[in-house]
């Protein structure tokens, strides 16, 4: 069974010394996929299982962690 991933939009502390490149490349290795970052806003999208929300959290540089809302079609 796999888990469906869900968007995420993840705010970079703007106090942080590393580049962007590098939180980027922390999430990535935590699983985040299909990334789009803002440098301009420190904001960095893109999808990931919910399991690993907390990974994402602990990542050194990341401010918060919030899942987009999702509108989905109910299937009845």
């Amino acid at each position: 069974m796999t888990t469906d991933k869900i968007e995420v939009t993840i705010r970079i502390d703007k106090n942080e010394a590393r580049s962007l490149a590098e939180v980027v490349g922390d999430l990535k290795s935590q699983g985040l996929e299909q990334v789009q970052s803002h440098e301009r806003f420190m904001i960095v999208n893109g999808s990931v299982n919910p399991d690993a929300l907390d990974a994402l959290r602990a990542v050194k540089g990341v401010a918060s962690v919030r899942q987009d809302a999702a509108y989905k079609t109910q299937v009845n």
